[in-house]
């Protein structure tokens, strides 16, 4: 005699349920990390982008608190011309501010950029005019400095530069004949 069955065999299509069911778990467990992943790029993103901003300022703030030195000097100099009116002194101040402002510069590795004589490079010098001459190729006239830091140009100079003259080919006697016919008739 068979004994009534206590528990189902497994079928496959429950057992292939059961899998599909686990499945579907795991992906949506995979999923939901996958979203938490997200969120937390996305937020550390933000952060980052957030402390940039803010290393910005602090530099932006050292540099402007290293100038209002400059800046005080430039405008006790004007009070003191405008108390006495010494011309002879606020040039002075000036200068002493001009010298102060340049030991900055120079104090952040600004250096300003060779032009006059030397020849045309367009990595340094932005050409303004060029004028015709025998020597071409080379920077006549400086109409603003450049400056460059680290080896990077932060202000290209701006000048005028010389461009080799093309000679005139020499007319043939012919040819000044014919032009001066030309004039008489």
């Amino acid at each position: 005699m068979e004994e009534p069955k206590t528990q189902q065999e497994p079928t496959p299509q429950t057992e292939l349920q059961a899998l599909l069911e686990e499945k579907e778990r795991q992906i949506k467990e995979l999923v939901e990390r996958l979203q938490r992943l997200q969120a937390d790029f996305e937020n550390y993103k933000k952060r980052q982008a957030r402390e940039n901003e803010e290393i910005l300022l602090r530099l932006e703030d050292r540099i402007l608190t290293e100038i209002l030195p400059i800046y005080d000097n430039l405008e006790r100099a004007f009070r003191a011309f405008n108390k006495n009116n010494d011309k002879d002194s606020f040039i002075e101040g000036i200068e002493r501010i001009f010298a102060q402002f340049h030991s900055f510069l120079e104090s952040k590795g600004v250096r300003a950029i060779p032009a006059v004589g030397e020849l045309f490079d367009p990595l340094l010098h932005e050409a303004l005019i060029t004028v015709e001459a025998e020597d071409g190729g080379k920077v006549l006239e400086e109409f603003e400095r450049g400056y460059q830091r680290a080896g990077r140009v932060l202000r290209p100079s701006k000048v005028k530069v010389s461009k080799r003259k093309i000679p005139e080919p020499p007319q043939s006697p012919e040819s000044s004949a014919d032009s001066s016919h030309s004039k008489e008739g």
